[in-house]
């Protein structure tokens, strides 16, 4: 009876020793499932999240290329006409005759000047609002964009969380 109870007792041991290997084994199999999901999970939202990021840097990168562009272009403008109005100014103080003439040709230069400003001040304007139209037409694409991926990212956490 003492050798069956030790037996017994060593098949009971074996057991336990075999369970305890086993549940070992299960945990560290779901410890990597688990950390795998976890792990593509955080891949997939930084995923989602870095390429519609992306693009909208590059789309705003766009714009302000294209706004320095025309306003380089606008300032070049702007200059090459106060140029002509200074030297038309300059031409017409060579030929005036007396003060009266003088302050003749400085109140035509003072309204060209008044002019041109108003008139560039005007295009500038009108500029900004051009691109700004055109920057806000490209945004509801990039958003559109970015919003889809974090949705889709969001759909498995509500399955899971529901199970």
């Amino acid at each position: 009876m003492a050798a069956r109870n030790r037996r017994n007792a060593r098949n009971i041991s074996d057991d336990v020793e075999d369970l305890s290997e086993h549940a070992v084994r299960t945990g560290r199999r779901m410890a990597e499932s688990t950390a795998e999901r976890t792990s593509t999970a955080t891949l997939a939202a930084f995923d989602a999240l870095n390429g519609p990021l992306a693009r909208a840097m590059n789309h705003n990168r766009l714009i302000f290329q294209k706004m320095m562009h025309a306003v380089q272009e606008e300032t070049l403008l702007f200059v090459n006409r106060r140029l002509d109005h200074v030297s038309r100014a300059i031409d017409g103080s060579r030929d005036c005759h007396g003060v009266m003439g003088l302050v003749a040709v400085q109140q035509e230069f003072l309204m060209d000047m008044a002019r041109d400003y108003a008139e560039q001040t005007r295009r500038l304007a009108d500029l900004v609002q051009d691109l700004a139209a055109d920057g806000t037409s490209g945004i509801s694409e990039v958003t559109g964009a970015m919003n889809e991926p974090v949705r889709q990212s969001a759909r498995p956490v509500e399955h899971r969380s529901a199970a």
